[in-house]
């Protein structure tokens, strides 16, 4: 039992990883964030009116603290933070428990990575952030989108100018909408 507990002190938890790399900060601190995007519609009035203009991707700022000793890690968090892929930056899968909680699955580093030094420890003091890709808010306008787009194209099936046949709309009704519901409506017109 001894020997367990020391190993867990040489290889301590891991609590944060990019597409299951481990980045092993000390007293890591991962702190989530969403901002509201509007702008104020009161011109020179007292009005209180704002227009809405979306929802931004969530971020999550990570602190933690490297050791002078363990300056690879240091190395290896700035290439992650500066690799790209097709010209753009790389998109990493998030590991964490807040991460998890948030349903922040997918982020790429944005604004910028800072490792300051301690004063009076031999160890950086790291900051970074990530923003989501493909969040939340994303996608449920993508799929508002999507759905708009499939009413527009679809029309109104007995609208002859919309190009559906008898043929094409005889094979997209069930048969309860052909046989039950389809005479009825025909006879409300």
């Amino acid at each position: 039992m001894i020997q367990q507990n020391q190993s867990t002190a040489q290889n301590p938890t891991i609590t944060f990883a990019l597409d299951g790399e481990a980045i092993p900060l000390k007293n890591i601190k991962v702190n989530p964030s969403l901002q509201f995007q509007d702008k104020d519609q009161s011109g020179q009035t007292s009005s209180t009116a704002i227009a809405e203009q979306g929802i931004k991707p969530q971020e999550l700022r990570v602190t933690g603290v490297i050791n002078f000793i363990d300056e690879k890690i240091l190395a290896r968090l700035f290439t992650l933070a500066r690799a790209t892929e097709n010209g753009k930056l790389k998109r990493y899968r998030v590991a964490n428990h807040t991460a998890k909680a948030i349903n922040f699955r997918i982020g790429t580093f944005t604004s910028n990575i800072d490792a300051s030094e301690i004063d009076g420890k031999m160890a950086w003091q790291v900051t970074f952030t990530l923003r989501e890709h493909l969040s939340v808010s994303e996608k449920k306008e993508a799929r508002a989108t999507g759905q708009a787009k499939a009413k527009t194209q679809t029309g109104n099936p007995k609208d002859p100018t919309k190009g559906t046949s008898a043929k094409e709309e005889k094979d997209e009704l069930s048969w309860f909408e052909r046989e039950v519901l389809k005479p009825i409506d025909d006879m409300g017109n």
